[in-house]
C-alpha cells in the first residue's frame, strides 16, 4: 500500500469517529430540553427572578403558568375563565410597576389559543398548567405584541408588514424583577431550553459536516493507498525496511563490463601479457630469457660509456 493510504486511512478513520460523537451528543441536548422540570420553578405567588443576557442576543424570556385550563370561556365574554379575578404585578427593585413593559398577560380567548400552541410546542399542554403570560421575551418570539398584515408597499408590491400593536418586553440586563399574584403560579424558563435546542442544531450539523467531510477523506486516502506504486527512490527502500524493490536472483543474461563477484561498473578483469622468455631464430641457438637481457644491458652500457668519453669524439 502507498504511503498516502497507510497514514490517510487512520486519519479518516478518526475524523469520522468524531463527527458520529458530536452528531450523537445533539440527540443528548434536545433530550436533556425535553425535561420539562427542569425548567420550570417552584410553584408559589411570588417569584423573585434576575434578567441576565450571558450571549447579549436577547432572552426567549419565560412563560408565567398558572393552574387553569386552556379556551374555557363559559360565560362568552372572549376571556379566558381562568383570567376572572386574577391579579398579576410585575415590579422592578425600585418597586416601579413594569406591568407594560416587562411582561404581558394573555387573556384573550384568541391569545390564549396562541399561548395553547405553544405550550404544545415547548411545555406540556397536559401537566394542567396554562401558559396565562410572557416575562422578559426581549427577542418577541411568541409574537404576541402584534400581528402580521397584508400590505402594499410604495411600488405596489403586495407583502406581509408587521404591525406593532404594544411594546415589546423590555428587561434590564442585571435587573431584578418580582412577579406577584394571587393565585399560585410557575415560570417556565423558555430561554435556556431554547438555547439547548439551538445547541443541538449546531451540533448535529456540525457532526454531520465533519462525518462527510472525513467520509470523503477517507475514500480518497483508500483509493490512493491502493491504486498509486510505491517508486523506486531511497525513500522507496527505507519504507520497505532496506530491501531492494526488485527481486535478484542468480539467474539471468550477463552485463557487459561486469564479471560475477565484481562490483558494478568496472572494467574486465586485467589479463597477464605474455613475456617472452627467449628470442627464437632459425639459424641460432634459442638464448635463454637470462642471457638476452644480459646482452641488453651491456650494450646501453658501453653507449653510455662512449658518450662520455671526450677523446671518441
Amino acid at each position: 500500500m502507498h504511503i498516502s493510504g497507510k497514514i490517510g486511512i487512520p486519519v479518516g478513520i478518526v475524523m469520522l469517529i468524531i463527527g458520529g460523537f458530536i452528531a450523537a451528543s445533539s440527540f443528548e441536548s434536545w433530550e436533556e430540553a425535553e425535561k420539562i422540570e427542569n425548567f420550570m420553578s417552584e410553584p408559589s405567588t411570588e417569584i423573585i427572578l434576575k434578567y441576565i443576557d450571558e450571549d447579549e442576543a436577547g432572552s426567549a424570556g419565560w412563560y408565567l403558568m398558572i393552574q387553569a385550563e386552556y379556551s374555557l370561556d363559559n360565560n362568552g365574554d372572549d376571556i379566558v375563565d381562568a383570567c376572572n379575578g386574577l391579579n398579576i404585578t410585575f415590579t422592578d427593585s425600585q418597586g416601579n410597576d413594569m406591568n407594560s413593559t416587562s411582561g404581558n398577560i394573555y387573556c384573550g380567548l384568541d391569545d390564549n389559543r396562541e399561548m395553547a400552541g405553544l405550550d404544545k410546542s415547548h411545555v406540556d399542554i397536559n401537566d394542567g398548567w396554562m401558559i396565562v403570560g410572557i416575562v422578559c421575551d426581549t427577542l418577541d418570539n411568541a409574537e404576541m405584541n402584534g400581528y402580521w398584515e397584508t400590505s402594499r408597499n410604495e411600488k405596489g408590491e403586495e407583502g406581509e408588514v408587521w404591525v406593532q400593536t404594544g411594546e415589546n418586553d423590555r428587561c434590564e440586563i442585571g435587573e431584578q424583577y418580582t412577579i406577584s399574584s394571587n393565585q399560585e403560579m410557575v415560570l417556565f424558563d423558555r430561554d435556556t431550553q431554547a438555547g439547548l435546542e439551538i445547541r443541538g442544531l449546531f451540533e448535529l450539523c456540525g457532526g454531520l459536516c465533519c462525518a462527510i467531510c472525513s467520509l470523503i477523506f477517507l475514500i480518497g486516502a483508500v483509493i490512493s493507498g491502493f491504486t498509486m506504486k510505491p517508486g523506486d527512490s531511497t525513500f522507496t527502500t527505507m519504507e520497505l525496511g532496506g530491501a531492494s524493490p526488485v527481486p535478484v536472483t542468480g539467474e539471468g543474461a550477463s552485463v557487459p563490463g561486469t564479471t560475477q563477484g565484481a562490483v558494478f561498473g568496472a572494467g574486465p578483469a586485467a589479463q597477464p601479457m605474455a613475456v617472452p622468455l627467449a628470442e627464437e631464430s632459425v639459424d641460432e641457438p634459442v638464448e635463454s630469457s637470462s642471457d638476452a637481457l644480459k646482452k641488453k644491458f651491456l650494450a646501453a652500457a658501453e653507449k653510455i660509456t662512449e658518450s662520455e668519453d671526450p677523446e671518441k669524439e
